[in-house]
């Protein structure tokens, strides 16, 4: 079989054009709205809602009473990509128009919501205990059916939820530590097109693929479980500083499998049981939180993301289900990705009893090197700038809202001798509710 048919057919279960929405990789950092407003800048140590349970299990201890907070986060992405030639440059871009196969793709990745909610709990004045329901991981693109590199494109979605409650203690009056447990689900799916493929498929094959026929299918869904540790240091009443450790996760996504591989055992248009695994890697986090006087705070944080465990994807059935050259292999890619860092650094600017505003700016590091990227991956580094602020109403409630603006690279890349261009832009939006019983 074909390295065509080996790598750019079943291209990956998780297509990353919708990075450029979210943070690198498929990173989702939308774990509160008030974090959103400051880019996320010292979220491991300023604590300023429940919110903090889902970056720093340590700094629960914070909180003298029952906190709630819960938001929504929408994500309005503008994503593009161009194939610019086929067949290793052989085949120009005009070409590929006049057999009617679209080469400009816009907005292929959809309006995403993404849900936040936790829960702190204080059992004395040294224990509390605290629950978080957020998503640290997501995507979603759609390409046109009649995308020229349908191989590598198509339509994909993942969705991951963590459920994730956390314990912390009170040391001394500086020192603080927690751990958690996570439960996390994850649900994928992706359908890959012929495209400009088709007549290569059908001679090899003997099938009859138009360039809108669906030549891969692959859906699954399963549970994961983690870890987290963290730590605070209260300096004094106007500083601190946090760190936090989140496990690297290993999920087994057990479905449905029907394409190219299932055709080269006899099976053609059956779906086939089958498992993939997905690794979701471990991140660190340091922020630290400054109040400089009355009304100006300033915050930042540095994160580590072990992008290096993600180094293949690879579906896997029973020997006599698929061959995509290997026995029992539906699907392999190669990914080979690194770690990568995300930096920012914000301000809060507290201007009375009722009304807080806040600013902050983030640089993502990609972790796909030049020459490993490709259409199904092109992901690049990003510029976030966001804006906040915070309405209190009374001594119990009040409300965030947050805003955001990626600005992501424009990059270039090479797939299975289709040449292309693909970036992006994001708007983040988000309004959260916070309450103190």
């Amino acid at each position: 079989m074909s390295s065509l048919f080996k790598k750019s057919l079943v291209a990956t279960s998780l297509s990353l054009l919708a990075v450029q929405a979210h943070s690198a990789g498929f990173q989702v950092s939308e774990t509160s709205v008030s974090g959103l407003g400051r880019a996320f800048a010292g979220e491991a140590a300023i604590a300023d809602n429940a919110a903090v349970g889902a970056r720093n299990a340590a700094a629960l201890t914070r909180f003298n009473t029952t906190a709630f907070s819960g938001g929504l986060t929408i994500i309005d992405p503008d994503v593009h990509a161009d194939v610019n030639s086929a067949g290793n440059g052989t085949i120009p871009k005009a070409v590929l128009e006049a057999q009617g196969l679209s080469t400009d793709e816009n907005d292929l990745a959809p309006t995403e919501y993404v849900p936040n909610f936790h829960l702190i709990r204080p059992l004395n004045d040294n224990l509390a205990i605290g629950f978080s329901a957020f998503s640290n991981f997501g995507l979603s693109t759609e390409y046109s059916k009649d995308f020229a590199a349908g191989v590598g494109a198509g339509d994909t979605a993942l969705v991951t939820m963590n459920f994730n409650p956390n314990i912390a203690y009170k040391i001394n009056n500086q020192w603080s530590v927690g751990a958690g447990i996570s439960a996390i689900y994850a649900d994928a799916e992706l359908n890959r097109f012929a495209g400009a493929a088709a007549p290569v498929l059908n001679g090899q094959l003997g099938t009859s693929y138009t360039p809108t026929s669906r030549i891969s299918h692959l859906s699954g869904d399963g549970w994961g479980f983690g870890w987290n540790l963290g730590a605070l240091w209260e300096i004094d009443e106007n500083n601190r500083l946090g760190v936090s450790y989140r496990s690297q996760s290993d999920i087994t996504l057990e479905g449905d499998y029907e394409g190219i591989s299932t055709i080269a055992v006899g099976k053609q248009g059956q779906s086939v049981s089958g498992e993939l695994d997905l690794n979701l890697p471990e991140i660190i986090e340091f922020s630290g939180f400054h109040q400089l006087n009355q009304q100006i705070a300033v915050h930042y944080s540095a994160m580590h993301v072990g992008w290096d465990t993600f180094e293949e994807l690879k579906a896997t059935s029973a020997a006599t289900n698929c061959n995509d050259g290997t026995a029992g292999q539906c699907l392999q890619k190669d990914e080979n990705w690194d770690n990568s860092w995300r930096y920012a650094l914000g301000a809060t600017y507290t201007m009375d009893d009722h009304w807080a505003f806040r600013a902050g700016y983030a640089y993502d590091e990609s972790p796909v090197d030049a020459e490993d990227r490709t259409l199904s991956i092109p992901d690049s580094d990003r510029h976030w700038w966001s804006l906040g602020t915070t309405y209190t109403a009374n001594e119990n409630l009040s409300v965030d809202a947050g805003f955001a603006y990626l600005d992501g690279d424009q990059v270039d890349g090479t797939e299975d001798g289709f040449a292309f261009s693909a970036g992006g832009d994001a708007y983040i939006y988000g309004l959260q509710l916070n309450y103190l019983f």
